[in-house]
């Protein structure tokens, strides 16, 4: 009888993941190379909506109900929207948009939207969830929260071939608002590309200390290209082995925040009775400041 239970196991733990409707349960897979997308270290709501995604999206082949009637949606596939996204993740839908505008600019995934909701395309779906799934896994997906290790384990042999084999990627190039390009390097770093979005992002989030802006005008756009431009021949005059990238950037911030904290705050100078603010973007986005700043000359005293 144990063996029949067993076998009757099995088979229900097959069904539930082949038939990914079913409450979106079972076992997935998640490649280790997932750690080597440009902003796993420095966006965690990027790593974690992808994720979300990737747990989203169809097993199989399955048809799903919607206002226009029954829609077949394929293996890598799912019917979602932006506010439902947000309810699921916990991220506002303002960044949900704007990431899934980063994913679709780095060939992450393809989207179709009415007004109704967006079918959302996995591209490398299968590098993520080969077909095959070892079935004690599948097993202990159901029964067992931590699953005994299977014998035999199907790994990927590429992940996403965005996140490793594309320089644009590395720099996290995705559109438009910046062309960072310059002669002296033309031949690297002709398809870097920047939004000044993803920069003022990098702000927010690596020096919320500092007197920020609301808004992006034209002029503060102008100041984030002049910044780059500038910043680009100098990270390379300091032996930097990549070319100068939202990584830099933010490890630029992140230095900024932890070793010039005089810049972050109001201080009173007693020597002269003035009170000193705390700098603000324009002060940080300088090419001048940035110089000092790899040099040590503006460390806290």
């Amino acid at each position: 009888m144990s063996n029949v239970a067993s076998l009757a196991k099995a088979r229900e733990a097959r069904k539930s993941q082949e038939t990914p409707n079913n409450g979106v349960k079972g076992y997935a897979l998640l490649h280790r190379k997932i750690k080597e997308l440009p902003f796993y270290r420095t966006d965690s709501e990027a790593v974690h909506l992808w994720i979300h995604l990737i747990l989203s999206a169809n097993h199989a082949p399955a048809p799903v109900s919607t206002e226009f009637g029954e829609l077949l949606v394929n293996r890598g596939e799912f019917i979602t929207g932006r506010n439902t996204l947000a309810a699921e993740t916990g991220i506002t839908g303002d960044r949900i948009k704007y990431l899934l505008n980063k994913f679709e600019k780095l060939s992450m995934i393809s989207r179709i939207s009415n007004k109704k909701f967006t079918r959302v395309t996995v591209t490398k779906y299968d590098d993520y969830q080969p077909n095959f799934v070892p079935t004690e896994c599948q097993q202990s997906a159901n029964a067992n929260p931590l699953p005994e290790r299977a014998g035999r384990q199907v790994v990927p042999t590429e992940c996403h071939q965005s996140a490793t084999n594309n320089e644009l990627l590395t720099n996290n190039s995705i559109s438009k608002d910046i062309e960072c390009a310059t002669s002296a390097s033309k031949q690297a770093d002709q398809k870097q590309r920047l939004s000044c979005e993803e920069v003022w992002e990098a702000l927010r989030e690596c020096v919320p200390d500092a007197r920020g802006w609301n808004v992006l005008t034209p002029k503060r756009r102008q100041l984030i290209q002049k910044f780059w431009r500038e910043a680009r021949p100098i990270a390379r005059q300091f032996g930097d082995e990549q070319p100068f990238g939202m990584e830099a950037f933010r490890q630029y911030l992140t230095y900024l925040h932890a070793s010039c904290r005089w810049m972050f705050e109001t201080r009173s100078d007693q020597a002269t009775g003035k009170t000193w603010q705390k700098r603000n973007y324009e002060y940080i986005l300088s090419a001048e400041i940035y110089a000092q700043v790899r040099e040590g000359e503006r460390d806290d005293r």
